[in-house]
């Protein structure tokens, strides 16, 4: 029914003040009140403000991250992550034991991780498995980091 929809924080939920020096807005601008609008399929636009209260417990879990189970090289494997903003796929080293690998199957390689605190490392290797995942089956380079993780593995695009 929608194509975009834009979620903003209630601190957002603030009349907007204007500073004396700013000659582009006008005085109407001065109590703005965010919208967020909607074009609907039949092509007409809908509008609403733009402040979503924090969900209850039970409306909160489509907020959960997606967590998947696999199987890696044929070890069945839980807390697999589907994260589609990251560019490669990831599992900590403590994995690589757990699905019969070691450190001499890992494969030297120049790429550059950049994690979402922005901080730059690199990964032990990289290594080709065998990944399942459903009905699919696709051999899949991993890099493996050193770090403790909340998932056992991260699927990225």
């Amino acid at each position: 029914m929608c194509n975009v929809v834009s979620v903003l924080p209630v601190e957002y939920d603030v009349l907007s003040e204007i500073d004396e020096v700013e000659s582009d807005f006008t005085e109407e601008m001065a109590h703005y009140k965010p919208l967020c609008y909607y074009v609907m399929n039949n092509g007409c636009v809908e509008n609403q403000h733009v402040v979503f209260e924090k969900p209850e417990f039970l409306m909160a879990h489509h907020l959960n991250p997606l967590f998947i189970q696999a199987k890696i090289n044929g070890v069945g494997i839980n807390k697999v992550l589907i994260d589609g903003g990251a560019t490669v796929n990831l599992f900590p080293q403590s994995i690589l034991t757990k699905i019969g690998l070691c450190d001499t199957y890992l494969k030297p390689h120049n790429v550059v991780l950049n994690n979402y605190e922005g901080t730059s490392g690199h990964s032990l290797g990289a290594v080709e498995v065998g990944l399942v995942v459903g009905s699919i089956k696709r051999n899949t380079m991993f890099m493996v980091v050193p770090s403790k993780a909340n998932f056992n593995a991260l699927l990225g695009r």
